[in-house]
């Protein structure tokens, strides 16, 4: 059993259903919401106002563009916090010294540590896989992150198209003129993306909610046999891995739960051992049974 797809629905040849088709398309994007906040304390007055129009573009540059023509209902929730740490004029430009958080609120959350973009009055944000401008592929990087991490809950390991497409933008942007944060960029993608385990263990944990809610026990008993696995592989590889302990946080309650209603004490007792963290809330569910 996979997760629910929806595809695009093929043209219709009579013009109003077109039209109909094309507004609901945009209404479609990947990303529904963008909430963005900025910290500019350390500007002056006249720095922050060159800023007036910057929040509601990077909104429209998530909610306008179709990242991806085949999954067109995800309606993401995305929440972006802005440090600015200083400006610098460049001719007719502004540079602009940034740290970021990008973040779905849930169990993605990505730090970056520095940024710098030049704003023009008369440049506009728009994604492009393939130009390079300092805040458009900013964005456009951890978009692609966010939006693979998620597609990797839909089937197993389906976010590399954008994985890479993000690894794509870092690698064009390390031999740009902005290259600050780069190659920690580079890093993450890296990190994302040889992580299997974590990349798995996204697809077993949505697949067994599913089965779970469904009603179908032995198929998510299944699952739950593969999501101990991948959480073991991403034991055996990682001492420490900040990604994976950020999406447990988030779901080991609820993998608990599960495991707890479903009578499986052994499980249980393997994950006190495999997410240590949260091994309290294990043991209470063990002890439930």
């Amino acid at each position: 059993m996979t997760r629910k797809l929806i595809k695009i629905i093929s043209p219709i040849k009579i013009f109003k259903y077109a039209f109909i088709l094309i507004l609901v398309s945009e209404l479609n994007a990947q990303f529904k919401e963008t909430s963005i906040t900025f910290d500019d304390r350390l500007l002056r007055d006249d720095e922050k106002s060159s800023l007036f129009n910057l929040k509601s573009a990077m909104q429209r540059f998530y909610v306008d563009t179709v990242w991806n023509d085949e999954y067109r209902d995800l309606e993401l929730k995305l929440n972006i916090q802005i440090i600015f740490e200083g400006n610098a004029n460049t001719g007719s430009s502004e540079s602009f010294l940034i740290q970021s958080l990008f973040s779905n609120n849930m169990d993605l959350h990505f730090f970056d540590k520095g940024s710098q973009f030049s704003l023009s009055q008369n440049s506009s944000l728009y994604y492009d896989s393939v130009y390079y401008d300092p805040l458009s592929s900013l964005l456009g990087f951890y978009g692609n992150i966010i939006l693979g991490a998620e597609l990797d809950t839909w089937s197993s390991l389906g976010g590399s198209q954008h994985y890479e497409k993000a690894r794509s933008i870092a690698v064009r942007a390390s031999a740009s003129n902005f290259s600050r944060g780069w190659e920690q960029r580079l890093l993450l993608i890296n990190l994302l993306t040889d992580n299997g385990g974590l990349r798995k263990l996204r697809f077993s944990t949505y697949l067994a909610y599913e089965l779970f809610d469904n009603g179908n026990i032995d198929d998510c008993i299944d699952v739950l046999n593969d999501l101990i696995k991948n959480l073991n592989e991403i034991y055996n590889n990682y001492s420490q891995e900040n990604y994976t302990n950020m999406f447990m946080k988030y779901h080991g309650p609820k993998i608990g739960e599960i495991m707890e209603k479903l009578g499986q004490k052994e499980m249980l007792s393997k994950m006190q051992y495999l997410d240590s963290q949260r091994s309290n809330i294990y043991k209470d569910f063990h002890s439930n049974i």
